[in-house]
């Protein structure tokens, strides 16, 4: 499950980049979340509530890559990210 988030968190990234939409990146990192919460046998109730809070973090978390893309800082955004969003 780590190595499938980190590739699909990375594509995510890349996609962002050539796109600039971080509600669309966060949009189908909620999708994927949603179905691998489902698939790996969770409560539909709890994957629903955890896809609204995903979306929400994964929102602010593509938003702030977005707007420092030309800085320093989305190095830093980019990793620490990375090691939240697979915590």
């Amino acid at each position: 499950m780590f190595m499938i988030k980190l590739f699909f968190i990375v594509a995510l990234v890349k996609l962002l980049l050539n796109t600039n939409k971080p509600a669309q990146c966060a949009g189908i990192y909620t999708a994927g979340s949603f179905l691998m919460n489902l698939i790996f046998g969770g409560p539909f109730l709890f994957a629903v509530i955890a896809s609204a809070i995903s979306f929400a973090f994964a929102l602010l978390y593509f938003w702030l890559l977005d707007k420092f893309e030309e800085s320093s800082l989305f190095w830093v955004i980019l990793i620490l990210g990375l090691f939240l969003g697979l915590v």
